[in-house]
């Protein structure tokens, strides 16, 4: 039964199917008689080969895309491998000057270096994203370009977390130096110096906690270092008298004045004028009674009036960071 009618389809199909085309333009019209399998084999042809040029033509599309993408993008790899060059030189060059920075300050230099086992890129990285980059963009991975960003962001936190340590020890050591009695309160000659002497009115050994600096009346006394006044007035013995508290430990005396210049609770500077020399209270004469105390114990000004003739560590230090700093 099925082949009957496969039969008649085939048979019907075989027929031809006229196609007339007839110009507008008063050329002889063509006719074609083409039987209908043949216009539904065409048919189904042309509908494949359409798809599949469509097909073919959108995977050149996309490839042609994907490898202009990947163009620009090994371009921006390249470009971000040289930034990164670049940033690691400089990286490495803020290490060298932290490392000399802290041998010239006497700073422990090993001691960031020593913390390498825990994180940070060490020579060996540097050395191995150094070869990663010499290599061709297309061979970069984004990972390990990412890994090794990160390591070198690590170490620019550390070298930034040192550079304030050291400017923070500078600053301590600038506060330090300023703070240290550093040059002669007043011109003039030592007539009693520091320890047990017999005392000129009493004729009897005491232990002279300072040192006396002799001339006219109305000589210039200075303060030895930067300091707040916490005393300026009358004190029994040292008659008109002013005390300077330096900090770190240090208090400096200047009595027997004739006049006092600094108020009290007033901060002063070392070299700025704090008073006139005289001989108020127990004195013989015109002069001035010095004392550096040290942690709440009279020490001899010697040392530090002999230091102050001298180019001394503290004050070269001070002076330093007074040449550096001193516009800021």
């Amino acid at each position: 039964m099925w082949l009957r009618s496969l039969a008649r389809f085939i048979k019907s199909a075989a027929k031809p199917v006229s196609i007339f085309i007839i110009p507008h333009n008063g050329m002889p019209s063509l006719r074609f008689n083409l039987p209908v399998l043949f216009l539904v084999v065409f048919g189904a042809a042309w509908t494949g080969l359409t798809v599949w040029s469509g097909y073919i033509a959108g995977r050149h599309f996309d490839y042609y895309v994907t490898k202009a993408d990947n163009k620009i993008l090994r371009t921006k790899m390249a470009y971000v491998s040289d930034q990164v060059e670049k940033g690691l030189a400089y990286l490495e060059m803020t290490k060298r000057t932290d490392s000399q920075l802290r041998k010239v300050l006497g700073m422990d230099p090993g001691m960031f270096e020593r913390e390498d086992a825990v994180g940070g890129p060490q020579d060996s990285d540097l050395a191995e994203f150094r070869k990663l980059l010499d290599a061709k963009a297309s061979e970069i991975k984004e990972t390990t370009l990412n890994n090794s960003i990160q390591r070198m962001q690590e170490e620019s936190r550390r070298r930034l977390a040192s550079y304030t340590e050291i400017t923070l020890y500078l600053t301590d050591r600038h506060n330090s130096a300023r703070a240290t009695p550093a040059i002669w309160p007043a011109q003039g000659r030592i007539t009693s110096p520091f320890g047990y002497r017999i005392a000129p009115l009493r004729f009897a050994s005491e232990y002279h906690t300072g040192v006396d600096i002799a001339n006219e009346a109305g000589t210039p006394i200075d303060a030895a270092a930067d300091g707040v006044v916490r005393h300026a007035g009358w004190a029994q013995g040292y008659g008109m008298c002013v005390v300077i508290d330096h900090g770190f430990g240090y208090t400096t005396l200047y009595g027997h004045m004739s006049e006092i210049v600094a108020k009290e609770g007033s901060v002063v500077r070392r070299g700025q004028v704090i008073g006139r020399m005289g001989s108020t209270g127990t004195s013989t004469g015109n002069h001035l009674h010095y004392e550096v105390w040290t942690g709440g114990v009279p020490r001899d000004p010697m040392k530090y009036l002999n230091a102050a003739g001298k180019p001394a560590a503290a004050g070269s230090v001070a002076g330093l960071f007074d040449g550096i700093f001193g516009g800021v």
